[in-house]
């Protein structure tokens, strides 16, 4: 079943332009309808606006974000202009948190397209953060690098980080509109030493898996330094995307203390990476 409908959380940053050149190419690979989203709350300047400045400074200091906000929905349209038709265009402008806006919508699409996290000075009111987002939804959620080159990006072979886990599984089949559209899908398990279940032998998620026309290629990888480590090597040498992996295996607030899989991940994104919580 392919994606119809696709939402992108667009702040004009560079991350985001990368985010939204995927996201229309994915649309139009999937005839499906594009959402853009631009969430913007308070900023930390106009919070600290003091009560003792005149009604009119405080009213122009408004209207300059409110001529940032309209920039950036022209930018937004601009940018689509003519690559979808009309009807399957769409825009929303909520004020609110952001992340927390873009989770609360994206429960309502088949994908969410993020661009990589990125400090946007004077301009801390749009800031989004692509883990947490995935991680509030509950949704997939794709995560776009800055520098992406779209003209080099493969449409054959993707990559299933898998450990048998609830989340890799959620994460599998949340992608399968993307991987049913590859010619390879390497499911990958970083070796961590101990006996496999014959649930999750080779030849069983090969077998099993592959009832969904999709061409498994089952690989057992031994680690080179850390798990995200050994993931982005094997999609560099495969010249891989999207690399597919559940979001969290532990709570985000431990993740962002001491690291993990998905916090290394984030900070190394070279390719496309399909997330789900």
């Amino acid at each position: 079943m392919p994606f119809r409908n696709v939402l992108i959380a667009y702040n004009g940053g560079q991350g985001s332009q990368s985010a939204l050149e995927f996201a229309v190419w994915l649309a139009k690979l999937h005839d499906a309808h594009l959402t853009g989203i631009l969430a913007h709350g308070a900023s930390q300047f106009t919070q600290r606006i003091p009560n003792w400045l005149t009604k009119s400074l405080k009213s122009s200091l408004t209207d300059i974000m409110e001529e940032r906000i309209a920039e950036l929905t022209d930018s937004f349209h601009e940018a689509t202009r003519g690559r979808l038709p009309a009807d399957r265009l769409h825009w929303l402008d909520v004020r609110d948190e952001p992340d927390q806006a873009v989770a609360k919508y994206a429960r309502l699409y088949d994908l969410t397209v993020v661009g990589q996290y990125e400090n946007l000075l004077g301009a801390d009111e749009l800031v989004l953060h692509p883990d947490r987002i995935a991680y509030a939804s509950g949704r997939p959620t794709l995560l776009i690098p800055r520098a992406l080159d779209m003209t080099k990006l493969s449409a054959d072979t993707a990559i299933v980080a898998w450990d048998g886990g609830r989340r890799a599984a959620r994460a599998f089949f949340d992608a399968m509109p993307i991987l049913r559209n590859r010619n390879r899908v390497i499911v990958a398990t970083v070796s961590q030493g101990g006996r496999k279940d014959e649930l999750m032998s080779a030849e069983n998620l090969t077998r099993i898996l592959s009832r969904h026309d999709i061409n498994i290629e089952y690989r057992t990888i031994d680690p080179i330094g850390s798990t995200a480590a050994t993931l982005v090597k094997l999609c560099q040498e495969e010249g891989a995307s999207p690399i597919v992996m559940g979001a969290y295996e532990h709570s985000r607030w431990s993740e962002d203390l001491v690291g993990g899989v998905t916090h290394e991940m984030m900070q190394s994104l070279r390719v496309p990476i399909l997330m789900s919580h």
